[in-house]
Formats: C-alpha cells, structure tokens, sequence
C-alpha cells in the first residue's frame, strides 16, 4: 500500500516538474522571439526604423520593449544603455534614446551634418 501511495506521489511530481519545464520554455521562447515578432509584421524593412510621431510617443519610464512596439523594430546598441534609431523618411536624422534599468530616461533628435 506505501509502494503504491508513494508511486502516485511520484507520478504527480513527474507531472507537475513537466508540465513546469512547458511553461518555462515556452515563456523562454516567447521572449526570445517577441522582438522578431514585432518586425515580422512590417511589410517593409524601412519600418522598423523610428519616424518623428512615434518618437514624440516615446514617455520617460517606458521600457525598451515598450519603445520596439511603437517602432515597430529594435534599434541598433551604441552602448549598454544607449540605441539609435534611423529615421524612415530622412537620412539626416536619428534617434537616440538611453535607458537606466531597462527604463527609458532620455531622447534626443541627432540631425547629421555633411559638409558642402
């Protein structure tokens, strides 16, 4: 009768350890993934840069996933808290933005110069 009480035990610690390890991966997966998610649904490339009315959506405090939905794409790292964004429609312009804790702390319009 123990053998038995202690097999069902076991059995249902086996289930809850696997049905675990399925929550945990697919969790993993999904935030692995959620950023190709978000630039999939661009039909063009050009979309996952930033234009100036997302920008101007862009709060303090929002994280960087926050700011890749509004883009609709991930910027390029320029240092551990710092991402740049090109704009859509000029070649002139980019975005900044730096993040503290994952949080957004600061943005700013970077308008490149040539010389004539």
């Amino acid at each position: 009768m123990k053998s038995k009480k202690l097999q069902q035990k076991m059995h249902v610690l086996c289930f809850i350890v696997v049905v675990n390890l399925i929550l945990m991966i697919s969790h993993y997966t999904y935030e692995i993934n959620k950023f190709y998610i978000i630039e999939e649904n661009n039909s063009f490339r050009w979309q996952k840069f930033m234009n100036e009315s997302e920008f101007e959506q862009l709060r303090q405090g929002m994280t960087y996933f926050d700011v890749v939905k509004i883009a609709k794409g991930r910027g390029e790292q320029l240092t551990e808290q710092s991402f740049v964004w090109q704009d859509e429609q000029s070649l002139k312009r980019s975005y900044i933005l730096t993040f503290t804790n994952d949080l957004l702390v600061g943005k700013y319009i970077y308008i490149k110069h040539h010389p004539n």
